[in-house]
């Protein structure tokens, strides 16, 4: 019996000595590894994985967490410093969007081909509304959709890429400053030049002004789709007003933001010259412009003339609406009282 338990003695302590031996094992080649890197940020690539970011809590199952996941598997698979990581990613979903963006670009094109007729008829239809004319009204309402159909295009089409854009925008900020928040490791330090720190805003304000800059030569060489919208005149110059604006006000987020809004609006700047070549146009099956969008411009209303002109348009016809009140209500009375004597 004495020979068995110390024998199970011997072997329990054959086992810790083993166990001890292939942990010093491990610690050797960590530290042989830590002293053959050139830096830690190499350290901390290597020890990235998938999953990691879903153990601190990202990842979940919304829009942002699909691109907290995007921006995972790109580090961890290409091995970029954060912010290639996050400029890469910009670069996917932006080219993903690219589909979407040609065909607007179509509806658009066919649009601005056919704005004179429109023009010609909504400028009817509010003559029509204004004399209270309903069944002018219904004919010219009739002819401008048929002009729609016709041509394969609408108005409300062109709204479509904003739509998207701008969920996809707030998801990249929030996806970022959640990952700024944690932080994710390596980003602390996975910036570039100025801003090696992601998680930290820009001391010197560079970031911000170069994306309030970006914006305005966006606004400056034309809409998303690449050419001019006929009513955007004014809205341009509100736009304007917004970017300088908005240095101030963003100049608190985190370096890794600005990452994704200067690369954005880079890919716009090129996307807009790219549309506006015509053999790129052919290419893609857009429609080549009649007139110029400058043409276009020259003669037509801005938005802020327009909503005044229906504002105008709506208080001249609460004005008839009263007076035509006034008037039965003159009548009735005169009838009533020729009905009592």
């Amino acid at each position: 019996m004495n020979h068995i338990g110390v024998r199970h003695l011997s072997t329990e302590g054959e086992t810790e000595t083993a166990v001890v031996n292939n942990v010093t094992e491990s610690a050797k080649e960590l530290i042989q590894q830590a002293a053959t890197t050139s830096s830690p940020d190499a350290l901390v690539q290597a020890a990235a994985q998938i999953g990691d970011f879903k153990a601190l809590g990202l990842c979940n199952f919304t829009p942002v967490g699909g691109l907290e996941a995007l921006l995972e598997a790109i580090n961890v698979y290409s091995g970029l410093p954060w912010w290639g990581t996050i400029a890469l990613a910009t670069l996917v979903v932006r080219t993903a969007l690219l589909p979407l963006m040609v065909k607007i670009q179509r509806n658009n094109a066919r649009l601005m081909n056919i704005n004179p007729e429109v023009t010609r008829i909504m400028d009817n239809l509010k003559s029509a509304q204004s004399q209270g004319d309903s069944l002018a009204t219904g004919k010219y309402t009739q002819e401008i959709q048929t002009l729609f159909k016709k041509n394969e295009c609408h108005p409300m089409k062109s709204m479509g890429l904003p739509l998207v854009q701008m969920p996809v925008m707030i998801s990249f900020f929030m996806a970022i400053r959640g990952m700024a928040e944690v932080p994710i490791p390596g980003f602390q330090d996975g910036g570039m030049l100025w801003f090696t720190d992601l998680t930290a805003k820009d001391p010197y304000y560079i970031l911000p002004v170069m994306s309030a800059a970006g914006v305005m030569a966006v606004l400056e060489a034309g809409t998303e789709a690449g050419a001019a919208n006929p009513q955007s005149k004014g809205m341009k110059n509100v736009f304007r007003a917004l970017t300088v604006v908005m240095v101030p006000f963003t100049a608190w987020m985190p370096s890794g933001v600005f990452v994704y809004w200067v690369t954005s609006n880079v890919y716009s700047i090129g996307q807009i010259l790219a549309l506006k070549n015509p053999a790129v146009r052919s290419a893609l099956n857009i429609p080549k412009l009649v007139k110029r969008p400058e043409e276009l411009q020259k003669n037509t209303k801005g938005f802020m003339e327009n909503f005044k002109d229906q504002q105008k348009h709506h208080e001249k016809l609460e004005k008839e609406r009263a007076i035509r009140e006034r008037q039965q209500a003159a009548a009735a009375a005169r009838r009533a009282a020729k009905r009592r004597f």
